[in-house]
């Protein structure tokens, strides 16, 4: 399997990725990133494999003013998908996204033709705890008959909740559910994921540091988290800024293994944020390679 798997070149850079499997293929939905500027521009591609090896690409959603990018998990709900993604909107001159930046949703009943995305909370992160109402990095999972939607916003992560997937109240409002008190070294957080395994629930996510990596820690109910450490992953001389916004999805039953997707920072001269996406396997979410 080549490494990366999947690489644009300079100046384009892929990251985020967020995976589903349907049909025998996957499918790996991912931010794409051009300079722009001091800053990029961000639009939103899609490449499908069966071997995991080769890859063909199209775009989901073209670079635009909104800069819709970070796709989180795809979900199946009333017959047809649904892919949580946020919009970063950046100031002329800015380098990050604006305060505006939101969540939203997309719908496709075949995983090729998307939905004009709409928005989950307009008003923003609605809590006590952050001074901001940015929304990014979305990820919504299904448990106790609820639809639960974990966003970064103020370097932690907060959380909301749902009956319908269309009206959203904040799920902790006094307090983050994961963040700079739980970290290892106390650095803020990133590109939550969130799956169901034998430990409960594990939440994988990226800490905000240089050099990067990725983190994992595990809950009963999604709102307190334990067993909080970094892992230990493979070098990547590939990626000189580490590994960071990892996917996790459970392929144990097909090939025994859990498959995570991430992407590798690799600054190049004509794109300050370059990235390219590469897999790792393992059994038990802990060891991998």
């Amino acid at each position: 399997m080549p490494d990366p798997v999947l690489d644009r070149g300079e100046p384009i850079a892929v990251r985020d990725p967020a995976l589903v499997f349907h049909d025998g293929a996957c499918h790996m939905f991912h931010t794409v990133a051009r300079p722009a500027g001091k800053a990029f521009s961000l639009g939103i591609d899609v490449a499908v494999s069966r071997d995991l090896r080769s890859w063909t690409t199209r775009t989901v959603f073209d670079p635009s003013p909104q800069n819709l990018s970070s796709p989180g998990s795809i979900i199946r709900a009333g017959g047809s998908w649904i892919m949580c993604l946020q919009s970063y909107p950046i100031d002329p001159g800015a380098t990050w996204g604006n305060e505006s930046a939101r969540l939203w949703l997309s719908s496709s009943v075949d995983l090729v033709r998307w939905s004009a995305p709409q928005p989950v909370q307009p008003d923003g992160a609605m809590v006590s705890w952050s001074p901001s109402h940015r929304q990014i990095d979305p990820f919504i999972i299904a448990h106790a008959g609820r639809w639960w939607c974990f966003y970064k916003t103020a370097g932690q992560l907060g959380l909301l909740l749902s009956d319908d997937l269309a009206t959203w109240r904040e799920a902790s409002p006094d307090r983050p559910v994961f963040g700079t008190a739980d970290t290892p070294d106390g650095c803020t957080v990133e590109n939550p994921c969130v799956v169901p395994c034998d430990r409960g629930f594990a939440l994988v996510f990226s800490p905000c540091r240089e050099g990067r990596g990725i983190g994992i820690a595990y809950s009963d109910d999604l709102l307190r988290w334990r067993d909080v450490r970094y892992l230990d992953l493979p070098p990547l001389p590939w990626a000189p800024g580490g590994p960071t916004a990892a996917m996790v999805v459970d392929r144990r039953r097909e090939d025994g293994s859990w498959l995570m997707a991430f992407h590798g920072d690799r600054p190049t001269p004509g794109n300050a944020h370059g990235a390219a996406i590469a897999l790792l396997r393992s059994p038990d979410l802990e060891h991998w390679s």
